[in-house]
């Protein structure tokens, strides 16, 4: 009984930090960019994927699963500033221009 109210314990504590992480991303990119922007979740799913299906399939040592997982941890971040730089960006340029005009 004691380690089900253990697990239950921290299981809550976990979904109230991935809550809060939640909360605290939209929070900033909202308050900093004028902008609801979803999508920094839909990377962190992608990269997430990527990784176990990079280690599921190359069958490596953790050192260099580790190694492969950073590198599909960069073309993330990659992908993730391309598309700030090519959707969200003209969403807030009409923003501006709808204001001003």
């Amino acid at each position: 009984m004691l380690e089900l109210v253990t697990i239950s314990a921290l299981n809550g504590v976990l979904y109230g930090m991935l809550l809060f992480l939640m909360a605290s991303g939209l929070t900033l990119i909202f308050s900093m960019m004028g902008v609801l922007n979803f999508a920094h979740a839909s990377f962190y799913m992608l990269g997430a994927f990527f990784g176990f299906q990079i280690s599921q399939l190359s069958e490596l040592s953790h050192g260099e699963g580790a190694h492969k997982a950073h590198v599909v941890a960069i073309m993330q971040r990659r992908a993730g500033a391309v598309r700030e730089r090519v959707q969200l960006l003209a969403v807030l340029a009409q923003q501006l221009a709808d204001r001003l005009g």
